[in-house]
């Protein structure tokens, strides 16, 4: 990563890109992975599809749980266009009764790969998000990778704000027991051996990445750049108060931040 306590959005992007090249240099060949995804909002299951076609790493498994709806022919249409990318996509259906963390653990069950990444439908990924993680996990040995928390789309005010601290969930590129829940992505063991994501309504990433520190594991959180935590106004995502995010802002955009690294590039 480049020198320097907080350097711009642009060189920060700049570094990312070289260092990804430098990486992939390195890698001759990337494990089998499966990507789960619980969802309760059609509308946002269309989005993360969209994502996921996207998505730089050739091939992966992707594992959706439907809690309480069913797919409808946009859904269907999406899901071909992955599957003409020789994407494996499975699909299972929960009813309103199911947690979070149950459905979560039947998908981890369900999936096939060596790695597990967990994604949330209502954030924004980035085009190398999972080759990204996935590179870094093997070059790391790690148990666990994930992002920091340096970008985040206030909603509520229609507003990205770049967060950049030397300590905290913002701090980037070190070992930790703390990632973005939304970019977990672990060993298939290791996630097992935690219990997976347990079967609790919430706390789901705290399951599974305290699970893994308890038995040994290390977990390491790389930087944010390529993916945006979005807190929204209402529905499932928590209603907060915005100032914390607020602090330590170094840079903002209005709206969703545009720029290929989170594949919103105009």
């Amino acid at each position: 990563m480049i020198k320097g306590k907080f350097p711009s959005a642009r060189d920060e992007f700049s570094a990312i890109a070289l260092e990804r090249k430098e990486r992939q240099a390195d890698l001759s060949a990337y494990p089998t992975l499966s990507v789960l995804i619980s969802t309760a909002r059609p509308s946002d299951l269309l989005a993360i599809l969209a994502q996921l076609e996207k998505q730089t790493l050739a091939q992966f498994e992707l594992v959706i749980g439907l809690h309480d709806f069913a797919l409808t022919p946009e859904h269907l249409s999406s899901i071909k266009a992955l599957e003409s990318r020789n994407i494996h996509v499975v699909t299972e259906s929960f009813d309103k009764s199911r947690t979070l963390g149950e459905i979560l653990t039947s998908l981890g069950k369900l999936s096939q790969g060596e790695f597990i990444a967990k994604m949330d439908d209502d954030d924004i990924y980035g085009p190398h998000h999972l080759s990204d993680l996935l590179e870094i996990i093997v070059i790391k040995q790690a148990d666990a990778v994930g992002r920091a928390m340096n970008f985040v789309y206030i909603e509520a005010l229609d507003l990205t704000v770049r967060r950049m601290t030397s300590k905290g969930i913002s701090m980037a590129n070190v070992w930790s027991d703390w990632v973005c829940g939304g970019t977990i992505l672990a060993k298939r063991q290791s996630a097992e051996a935690a219990g997976w994501f347990g079967s609790g309504k919430r706390a789901v990433d705290t399951f599974i990445l305290q699970g893994i520190k308890t038995n040994g594991g290390n977990i390491w959180r790389t930087y944010g750049a390529g993916y945006i935590y979005r807190r929204s106004v209402g529905g499932q995502t928590y209603v907060t108060n915005y100032s914390k995010y607020l602090r330590a802002n170094v840079e903002q955009r209005v709206g969703i931040w545009a720029h290929d690294e989170f594949g919103t590039g105009h």
